[in-house]
Parts: structure tokens; sequence; C-alpha cells
């Protein structure tokens, strides 16, 4: 899947695309006046770079959150990625009664998953990160749903952490495009 839109931060709009490959792999490029920021998972790790610097592999921390990012599927793999799935008490957000499940598993950090009661989509996502200064929370909601081929995504995500949020919004999708695994894959020298 391709999908094109902008990101949209403190009042300013920057394009961006995000490109996802089943099962999970994503890269998301943001277009700025300064270059090219990429924000990759190849399905085993993530890594980071910026057009005309030499890319980095991201911290096992950032790489565990964007791979659960990558999830293609997310609502169907679920009990494979968390074993421990529990549902918690039910949650009202933006007037939307939500399930709540909380979700573990070996080697992940938890999330917290809210889908709406009369739809059963994905509102939003609570994950955290163990970090040196304690359990760091990243909450992604998820709006706007439509229609991309028979299959309903949000055109809309606002991911909030500790240092800040921004917010998605994508204007066009284009499924079932074929994807070249090296579009995933960290580049050996400077990000092109």
């Amino acid at each position: 899947r391709i999908e094109k839109g902008m990101i949209l931060v403190a009042g300013s709009q920057t394009p961006i695309e995000v490109f996802t490959k089943a099962p999970n792999k994503r890269v998301t490029i943001t277009h700025s006046a300064n270059g090219d920021s990429y924000t990759a998972f190849d399905g085993t790790t993530g890594w980071m770079g910026n057009t005309g610097r030499a890319a980095r592999e991201m911290s096992p921390v950032e790489s565990g959150a964007s791979a659960l990012d990558a999830e293609f599927a997310l609502g169907l793999r679920l009990k494979e990625m968390f074993p421990q799935i529990r549902r918690v008490r039910p949650e009202q957000i933006g007037g939307v009664m939500c399930e709540s499940l909380v979700g573990t598993g070996p080697g992940r950090s938890p999330v917290r998953l809210y889908f709406d009661q009369n739809t059963g989509l994905l509102v939003r996502m609570v994950r955290y990160a163990e970090t040196p200064v304690g359990r760091n929370p990243t909450q992604i909601d998820y709006a706007d749903y439509r229609d991309a081929d028979g299959v309903k995504i949000p055109f809309r995500w606002t991911l909030a952490r500790v240092n800040g949020r921004f917010t998605i919004q994508i204007s066009e999708v284009k499924s079932n495009v074929a994807i070249e695994d090296s579009k995933f894959a960290k580049p050996a020298g400077d990000v092109r």
C-alpha cells in the first residue's frame, strides 16, 4: 500500500509518503525543504536517516515501536504478537464507547488497544517503552476511516509523545501495488 498526504506539526504542513508491505515492512518519507527524512522497518529492524547522511539503526525500543507500526494486518496478528491479551474495562474516547484490550508478550513492551464498540475499528493505541527515566507512553489516535479497495483504513492518525505531537492526514491511497523489498532496506552509504 502506498499512502500520500501531509504531516501537520505546529501549524506547518509537510508532504509525506508511507509505503507498507505485508506482513510487516514500512517506510515513511517526509519531504521537507531541507531534504527527505526516512523512518523505516525492514521486517526485522528499524532505521532512520536523512538525505545525504548515513542512516542509523534504531535502538531496540525504537525498533519495537516501529515494528508495531509496520504491522500490515495488526488485528489479524494480535494473538501471535501478544500471547497474553486481556480485556479491561471499556472506556469512552471522543464520545465513542470502546472495548479495551491490554496485550503483553515476551520481548515486547505492553500495548493498550481501544476498539469502537459499534464498528470494531481501532480508535487508539497506547504503546509503552522502557527508558532509563521510566516507562514512556506513545498514544496514537486513528480517525477518518475510509474504504480503500474494500478495506477500512484510517486516513488520519495523531501521535502524542512526551516530547510533542503531530498528525498525519492521508489524501491518496493505492492498494496492491508492487513494492520492492529494497525500498525498506537500510542504505549501505548515505540516504538518497
